[in-house]
């Protein structure tokens, strides 16, 4: 079936929450995050909210990828912030049970990349994509990827993401650049509850005639 890629409208966060949680259930972060169903039953509700709220606001480009009636794919667009003053996202909601002290020293950690590559360089942001399991491997993600390409060549502005490593390779092949690694250790994450080394990877896409960004060097070595 030929796929169909559109912006999402308010009825399909509930299925952008399944597919989120689908794509993501087994990733390490996300399950030293929101360790038990029951808190990631509550994550959906979190989810449910903050696609919302980005779907009714412009900064913000919500895409759907549909094989027929059926959302497969999804991915969420943070546009180009010129006016940083004039742009104040609105806070998630976490759910009862959410282990902060593992979210917020792992948002500090990509933060603090984020502004040492970036800076304060306006450029396209994409902060979540993902693809029901049962539907990988049919270029729903690729579409979402190149949606944001696009964009960034026509506008001569960057893109920035955190890649995990499972799919690197696919930003590799479309042009993505890695900048740095972000690492933390997760404890009683493991098969038998030991502590493991969870990482991603810091990425760009450069138009051909932006200005290079130079990635500058951490002033401390980054802490667990």
């Amino acid at each position: 079936m030929t796929l169909c890629l559109s912006f999402a409208e308010e009825c399909d966060v509930y299925r952008i929450a399944e597919v989120h949680l689908a794509s993501f259930g087994s990733n390490m972060m996300l399950q030293a995050q929101f360790p038990t169903a029951a808190i990631r039953e509550g994550l959906r509700t979190s989810l449910i909210e903050k696609a919302t709220e980005e779907i009714r606001y412009p900064q913000w480009a919500i895409l759907v990828v549909r094989d027929q009636n059926e959302i497969i794919s999804f991915a969420k667009w943070k546009r180009p912030v010129f006016d940083t003053d004039a742009y104040l996202e609105a806070p998630w909601r976490w759910p009862e049970g959410t282990k902060m002290e593992v979210l917020d020293t792992w948002t500090s950690k990509v933060d603090d990349v984020s502004r040492r590559v970036f800076g304060s360089t306006p450029c396209y942001c994409l902060s979540y994509i993902g693809t029901d399991p049962k539907h990988q491997r049919r270029g729903a993600a690729t579409m979402l990827i190149r949606w944001g390409m696009e964009r960034s060549m026509s506008e001569n502005v960057p893109i920035q993401l955190e890649s995990t490593m499972i799919a690197w390779p696919l930003y590799e092949k479309l042009g993505f650049q890695a900048k740095a690694n972000i690492c933390m250790q997760l404890e009683g994450i493991g098969n038998d509850g030991e502590a493991v080394d969870y990482e991603e990877m810091s990425l760009v896409f450069q138009p051909p005639t932006s200005p290079a960004i130079v990635t500058k060097p951490l002033e401390t070595p980054p802490k667990n």
